[in-house]
């Protein structure tokens, strides 16, 4: 009986093992493994700006003084900035007091420019006062240049400034009909 009483515990081995693979406790399978999703990249937007928008930080009222340091003139100066969004333009209106190119004051000059992208803004035209102009701003600096000035003193004037949201400066050079030259600054804040 020996023999007969071995077949037992190799009966129950044998159904361990297959009742083990079959639930997975012990076959070479193992768990099945799930995929885990791979996260997607989300597209970061492009940042705009709105030139008009940043143009109108620098709208305003700004008032102060022209002095001419090579004559000892002066005269107070206004700039009315204005901006239109919707048809991205600036509009300053000037005026200027004092003896202005050795004459009267002038009347209030209007400019207006187009507003072209973040570098650049420029006015261009003829004025009364100053005759052929243009202005060009690139980020808060400007340049102006003017020729054929109406009268019979200044020939062309040049102006370097910088533009910012509280304060205007500038630095100008006359040059006269007969060749010599003016110098002067002028400050303005805003109101």
């Amino acid at each position: 009986m020996t023999s007969g009483a071995g077949w037992a515990p190799r009966v129950l081995c044998a159904a361990v093992v297959v009742l083990s693979a079959s639930c997975g406790g012990g076959g070479t399978a193992g768990p099945v493994a799930t995929a885990k999703p791979t996260p997607t990249a989300v597209p970061t937007p492009t940042p705009s700006f709105d030139v008009t928008v940043l143009a109108q930080a620098f709208a305003g009222v700004y008032s102060g003084t022209w002095t001419n340091t090579t004559f000892g003139s002066s005269g107070p100066v206004t700039a009315n900035i204005k901006v239109d969004a919707p048809t991205k333009t600036i509009t300053a209106v000037v005026t200027i007091g004092g003896n202005v190119f050795g004459g009267p004051p002038p009347p209030p000059e209007t400019f207006t420019g187009s507003i072209a992208d973040l570098t650049s803004l420029t006015f261009s035209g003829h004025s009364a006062t100053f005759g052929d102009f243009i202005v060009n701003a690139t980020g808060t600096g400007f340049t102006m240049k003017a020729t054929n000035i109406p009268g019979n003193r200044a020939d062309h004037l040049d102006v370097i400034g910088t533009l910012g949201t509280k304060t205007i400066n500038a630095t100008y050079t006359v040059t006269l009909k007969d060749g010599s030259k003016a110098a002067g600054t002028a400050t303005l804040s805003r109101s």
